[in-house]
Protein backbone atom coordinates (compact mmCIF):
# COMPACT_ATOMS: atom_id res chain seq x y z
CA UNK A 1 0.00 0.00 0.00
CA UNK A 2 2.61 2.39 0.72
CA UNK A 3 4.70 1.50 -2.21
CA UNK A 4 1.49 2.25 -4.06
CA UNK A 5 1.58 5.53 -2.65
CA UNK A 6 5.19 6.33 -3.30
CA UNK A 7 4.45 5.32 -7.15
CA UNK A 8 0.94 7.58 -7.22
CA UNK A 9 2.93 10.41 -5.78
CA UNK A 10 6.01 10.19 -8.03
CA UNK A 11 3.36 10.21 -11.56
CA UNK A 12 1.21 13.05 -9.59
CA UNK A 13 4.72 15.39 -9.46
CA UNK A 14 5.23 14.20 -12.97
CA UNK A 15 2.25 14.63 -14.67
CA UNK A 16 1.56 18.32 -12.81
CA UNK A 17 5.13 19.64 -13.84
CA UNK A 18 4.84 18.61 -17.50
CA UNK A 19 1.28 20.48 -17.60
CA UNK A 20 3.76 23.34 -16.03
CA UNK A 21 5.84 22.85 -18.74
CA UNK A 22 2.98 23.38 -21.61
CA UNK A 23 1.63 26.28 -20.08
CA UNK A 24 4.51 28.41 -21.42
CA UNK A 25 2.60 28.63 -25.07
CA UNK A 26 -0.61 29.86 -24.10
CA UNK A 27 1.38 32.04 -21.72
CA UNK A 28 2.58 33.82 -24.12
CA UNK A 29 -0.76 33.31 -26.49
CA UNK A 30 -2.67 35.30 -23.75
CA UNK A 31 0.30 38.07 -23.12
CA UNK A 32 -0.25 38.81 -27.02
CA UNK A 33 -3.87 39.69 -26.11
CA UNK A 34 -3.71 41.33 -22.82
CA UNK A 35 -1.51 42.59 -19.66
CA UNK A 36 0.15 40.24 -17.35
CA UNK A 37 -1.92 41.23 -14.28
CA UNK A 38 -4.80 40.85 -15.86
CA UNK A 39 -4.76 37.23 -16.98
CA UNK A 40 -3.35 36.09 -13.76
CA UNK A 41 -6.67 38.02 -12.14
CA UNK A 42 -8.66 35.86 -14.65
CA UNK A 43 -6.42 32.99 -13.83
CA UNK A 44 -7.00 32.14 -10.78
CA UNK A 45 -10.27 34.06 -10.06
CA UNK A 46 -11.42 31.04 -12.65
CA UNK A 47 -9.66 28.54 -10.69
CA UNK A 48 -11.16 29.84 -7.27
CA UNK A 49 -14.50 29.39 -9.00
CA UNK A 50 -13.86 25.97 -10.77
CA UNK A 51 -12.46 24.58 -6.72
CA UNK A 52 -16.10 25.63 -5.42
CA UNK A 53 -17.83 23.94 -7.91
CA UNK A 54 -15.50 21.14 -7.26
CA UNK A 55 -16.93 21.61 -3.25
CA UNK A 56 -20.59 21.23 -4.59
CA UNK A 57 -20.37 17.75 -6.12
CA UNK A 58 -19.69 16.62 -2.80
CA UNK A 59 -16.75 14.85 -3.68
CA UNK A 60 -14.15 16.84 -1.77
CA UNK A 61 -14.33 18.68 1.41
CA UNK A 62 -12.73 21.21 3.55
CA UNK A 63 -12.55 21.44 7.46
CA UNK A 64 -10.03 23.78 8.75
CA UNK A 65 -12.23 24.18 12.15
CA UNK A 66 -9.22 23.85 15.40
CA UNK A 67 -6.25 23.20 12.75
CA UNK A 68 -3.12 25.99 13.00
CA UNK A 69 -4.07 28.01 10.13
CA UNK A 70 -0.84 30.24 9.86
CA UNK A 71 1.45 28.31 7.78
CA UNK A 72 -1.29 27.24 5.44
CA UNK A 73 -1.62 31.13 4.84
CA UNK A 74 1.88 31.36 4.80
CA UNK A 75 2.26 28.59 2.01
CA UNK A 76 -0.60 30.11 -0.26
CA UNK A 77 1.37 33.56 0.22
CA UNK A 78 4.67 31.91 -1.00
CA UNK A 79 2.77 29.99 -4.03
CA UNK A 80 0.92 31.37 -6.52
CA UNK A 81 0.54 35.14 -5.16
CA UNK A 82 4.61 36.22 -4.02
CA UNK A 83 6.18 34.13 -6.57
CA UNK A 84 4.25 35.10 -9.87
CA UNK A 85 4.95 38.84 -8.97
CA UNK A 86 8.76 38.23 -8.21
CA UNK A 87 8.87 36.12 -11.46
CA UNK A 88 7.00 38.58 -13.80
CA UNK A 89 8.89 41.85 -12.66
CA UNK A 90 12.64 39.39 -12.57
CA UNK A 91 12.17 37.84 -15.98
CA UNK A 92 11.89 41.36 -17.37
CA UNK A 93 15.02 42.66 -16.06
CA UNK A 94 17.07 39.41 -16.89
CA UNK A 95 17.95 37.41 -20.09
CA UNK A 96 16.36 33.84 -20.50
CA UNK A 97 20.00 32.39 -19.79
CA UNK A 98 20.37 33.68 -16.14
CA UNK A 99 16.96 33.08 -15.38
CA UNK A 100 16.85 29.35 -16.08
CA UNK A 101 20.17 28.98 -14.12
CA UNK A 102 18.02 30.72 -11.41
CA UNK A 103 15.09 29.23 -11.03
CA UNK A 104 16.88 25.55 -11.60
CA UNK A 105 18.33 26.38 -8.08
CA UNK A 106 15.00 25.75 -6.51
CA UNK A 107 15.57 21.52 -5.69
CA UNK A 108 19.21 23.08 -4.00
CA UNK A 109 17.28 25.56 -1.68
CA UNK A 110 14.37 22.66 -1.19
CA UNK A 111 16.79 20.35 -0.76
CA UNK A 112 18.74 22.76 2.35
CA UNK A 113 15.75 23.17 3.80
CA UNK A 114 14.49 19.84 3.93
CA UNK A 115 17.41 18.93 6.14
CA UNK A 116 16.73 21.93 8.47
CA UNK A 117 13.52 21.85 8.81
CA UNK A 118 11.96 18.71 7.76
CA UNK A 119 14.75 16.52 8.38
CA UNK A 120 14.37 14.88 5.68
CA UNK A 121 18.13 13.83 3.80
CA UNK A 122 19.05 13.21 0.86
CA UNK A 123 21.28 10.11 -0.40
CA UNK A 124 24.93 10.86 -2.19
CA UNK A 125 23.63 10.26 -5.60
CA UNK A 126 20.67 12.08 -4.89
CA UNK A 127 22.56 15.17 -4.60
CA UNK A 128 24.78 14.59 -7.57
CA UNK A 129 21.60 13.56 -10.01
CA UNK A 130 20.22 17.12 -8.78
CA UNK A 131 23.19 18.46 -9.55
CA UNK A 132 23.24 17.05 -12.97
CA UNK A 133 20.12 18.10 -13.99
CA UNK A 134 20.91 21.66 -12.60
CA UNK A 135 23.82 21.21 -15.01
CA UNK A 136 21.26 20.33 -17.77
CA UNK A 137 18.77 23.23 -17.62
CA UNK A 138 21.61 26.32 -17.14
CA UNK A 139 23.10 25.19 -20.09
CA UNK A 140 20.13 24.77 -22.37
CA UNK A 141 18.91 28.15 -21.08
CA UNK A 142 22.79 29.42 -22.08
CA UNK A 143 22.36 27.90 -25.74
CA UNK A 144 18.85 29.55 -25.72
CA UNK A 145 20.06 33.09 -24.45
CA UNK A 146 17.96 35.59 -25.76
CA UNK A 147 20.71 38.12 -25.55
CA UNK A 148 18.65 40.52 -22.95
CA UNK A 149 20.75 42.65 -20.29
CA UNK A 150 20.89 41.15 -16.79
CA UNK A 151 20.10 43.70 -14.12
CA UNK A 152 21.17 43.34 -9.83
CA UNK A 153 17.27 43.98 -9.57
CA UNK A 154 16.18 41.23 -12.05
CA UNK A 155 18.42 39.24 -9.84
CA UNK A 156 17.17 39.76 -6.84
CA UNK A 157 13.70 39.28 -7.57
CA UNK A 158 14.06 36.13 -9.24
CA UNK A 159 16.03 34.57 -5.99
CA UNK A 160 13.17 35.96 -4.24
CA UNK A 161 10.95 33.83 -6.44
CA UNK A 162 12.87 30.51 -6.09
CA UNK A 163 12.75 31.30 -2.02
CA UNK A 164 9.12 31.69 -2.32
CA UNK A 165 9.17 28.17 -4.27
CA UNK A 166 10.85 26.52 -2.44
CA UNK A 167 9.53 27.29 1.05
CA UNK A 168 6.39 26.66 -0.99
CA UNK A 169 7.36 22.88 -1.29
CA UNK A 170 8.26 22.93 2.55
CA UNK A 171 5.25 24.11 3.66
CA UNK A 172 2.94 21.54 1.36
CA UNK A 173 4.79 18.66 3.08
CA UNK A 174 4.81 19.80 6.52
CA UNK A 175 0.84 20.91 5.99
CA UNK A 176 0.18 17.33 4.83
CA UNK A 177 0.12 16.02 7.84
CA UNK A 178 -2.65 18.82 9.19
CA UNK A 179 -4.60 19.67 5.35
CA UNK A 180 -5.49 17.75 2.33
CA UNK A 181 -4.29 18.49 -1.08
CA UNK A 182 -7.99 20.03 -1.68
CA UNK A 183 -7.71 22.13 1.07
CA UNK A 184 -3.80 23.42 0.32
CA UNK A 185 -4.78 24.38 -3.24
CA UNK A 186 -8.34 25.88 -1.93
CA UNK A 187 -6.10 28.38 0.22
CA UNK A 188 -3.33 29.02 -2.61
CA UNK A 189 -6.25 30.24 -5.13
CA UNK A 190 -8.21 31.92 -2.46
CA UNK A 191 -5.32 34.24 -1.26
CA UNK A 192 -4.36 34.35 -5.68
CA UNK A 193 -7.77 35.19 -6.35
CA UNK A 194 -7.81 38.17 -3.79
CA UNK A 195 -4.76 39.63 -4.35
CA UNK A 196 -4.35 39.50 -8.06
CA UNK A 197 -7.68 41.30 -8.35
CA UNK A 198 -6.72 43.89 -5.37
CA UNK A 199 -3.51 44.10 -7.83
CA UNK A 200 -5.34 44.59 -10.99
CA UNK A 201 -7.54 47.07 -9.68
CA UNK A 202 -5.15 49.31 -7.90
CA UNK A 203 -3.02 49.30 -11.07
CA UNK A 204 -5.67 49.67 -13.75
CA UNK A 205 -8.08 51.39 -11.53
CA UNK A 206 -11.33 52.21 -13.73
CA UNK A 207 -9.28 50.50 -16.71
CA UNK A 208 -9.09 46.63 -15.33
CA UNK A 209 -12.67 45.81 -16.40
CA UNK A 210 -12.87 46.88 -19.60
CA UNK A 211 -9.56 45.15 -19.69
CA UNK A 212 -10.59 42.17 -18.65
CA UNK A 213 -14.21 41.89 -20.99
CA UNK A 214 -11.75 42.82 -23.83
CA UNK A 215 -9.84 40.24 -23.26
CA UNK A 216 -12.67 37.67 -22.87
CA UNK A 217 -14.42 38.78 -26.15
CA UNK A 218 -11.44 36.76 -27.95
CA UNK A 219 -11.54 33.28 -28.45
CA UNK A 220 -7.55 32.69 -28.01
CA UNK A 221 -7.98 34.42 -24.69
CA UNK A 222 -10.59 32.38 -23.49
CA UNK A 223 -8.24 29.02 -24.86
CA UNK A 224 -5.03 30.42 -22.88
CA UNK A 225 -6.80 31.22 -20.05
CA UNK A 226 -8.98 28.13 -19.70
CA UNK A 227 -5.77 25.72 -19.59
CA UNK A 228 -3.94 28.06 -17.24
CA UNK A 229 -6.63 28.09 -15.27
CA UNK A 230 -8.35 24.84 -15.13
CA UNK A 231 -5.24 22.66 -16.21
CA UNK A 232 -2.11 24.36 -15.22
CA UNK A 233 -3.67 25.69 -11.93
CA UNK A 234 -6.56 23.07 -10.76
CA UNK A 235 -5.32 19.79 -12.06
CA UNK A 236 -1.62 20.47 -11.56
CA UNK A 237 -1.57 22.38 -8.11
CA UNK A 238 -3.83 19.41 -7.04
CA UNK A 239 -1.60 16.90 -8.02
CA UNK A 240 1.45 18.59 -6.83
CA UNK A 241 -0.03 18.95 -3.23
CA UNK A 242 -1.00 15.23 -3.41
CA UNK A 243 2.50 14.30 -4.38
CA UNK A 244 4.10 16.63 -1.16
CA UNK A 245 2.06 14.14 0.84
CA UNK A 246 3.09 10.93 -0.34
CA UNK A 247 6.83 11.33 -1.30
CA UNK A 248 9.67 13.57 0.03
CA UNK A 249 9.86 17.07 -0.77
CA UNK A 250 13.30 16.62 -2.61
CA UNK A 251 11.33 13.96 -4.57
CA UNK A 252 8.91 16.53 -5.65
CA UNK A 253 10.70 19.42 -6.69
CA UNK A 254 13.07 17.60 -8.45
CA UNK A 255 10.58 17.22 -10.96
CA UNK A 256 10.50 21.15 -11.97
CA UNK A 257 13.76 20.50 -14.18
CA UNK A 258 11.29 18.19 -16.45
CA UNK A 259 9.43 21.59 -17.05
CA UNK A 260 12.47 22.65 -19.19
CA UNK A 261 12.26 19.21 -21.08
CA UNK A 262 8.92 19.72 -21.83
CA UNK A 263 8.89 23.54 -22.92
CA UNK A 264 12.16 22.56 -25.42
CA UNK A 265 9.59 19.39 -26.91
CA UNK A 266 6.47 21.87 -27.22
CA UNK A 267 9.05 24.13 -28.61
CA UNK A 268 10.01 21.69 -31.39
CA UNK A 269 6.84 20.11 -31.74
CA UNK A 270 4.29 22.73 -31.62
CA UNK A 271 6.39 25.66 -32.46
CA UNK A 272 8.78 24.39 -35.22
CA UNK A 273 11.96 25.85 -33.22
CA UNK A 274 15.07 24.31 -34.03
CA UNK A 275 16.73 21.07 -32.43
CA UNK A 276 20.56 20.17 -31.57
CA UNK A 277 22.08 17.17 -30.77
CA UNK A 278 23.52 19.17 -27.86
CA UNK A 279 20.16 19.69 -26.79
CA UNK A 280 19.01 16.45 -26.87
CA UNK A 281 21.81 15.20 -25.09
CA UNK A 282 20.95 17.55 -22.53
CA UNK A 283 17.54 16.90 -21.70
CA UNK A 284 18.35 13.18 -21.70
CA UNK A 285 21.02 14.22 -18.58
CA UNK A 286 17.80 16.57 -17.26
CA UNK A 287 15.51 13.26 -17.10
CA UNK A 288 18.50 10.96 -15.85
CA UNK A 289 19.06 13.75 -12.84
CA UNK A 290 15.35 13.60 -12.15
CA UNK A 291 15.29 9.95 -12.72
CA UNK A 292 17.75 9.82 -10.21
CA UNK A 293 16.63 11.55 -7.02
CA UNK A 294 13.94 9.53 -7.30
CA UNK A 295 15.54 5.82 -7.41
CA UNK A 296 18.40 7.19 -5.26
CA UNK A 297 16.85 7.59 -1.82
CA UNK A 298 18.46 6.92 1.50
CA UNK A 299 18.35 3.03 2.50
CA UNK A 300 15.34 4.51 5.66
CA UNK A 301 13.09 5.66 2.87
CA UNK A 302 13.45 2.75 0.47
Amino acid sequence: MIAKKHTLGILAALIANVIFGFSFIFSKLALEISEPFVILSARFTISFIVLNILLLTGKFKIDLKGKPKLKLILMGLMQPLFYFIFELYGLSLVSSALSGVIIALVPVLVMLLAICFLNEKPSFLQIVCTGLSIIGVSLISVISNDGSKNYLLGVILLICAVVCAAFFNILSRHESKNFSPFERTYMMFLLAAVGFNAISFARYRGDYLPKLFDAIKTPEFLIAVFYLAVLSSVVAFLLYNYSTTQISVLQSASFSNIITVVTVLAGIFILKEKFGVLECILCLLIIFGVWGVNSFTSKNKK
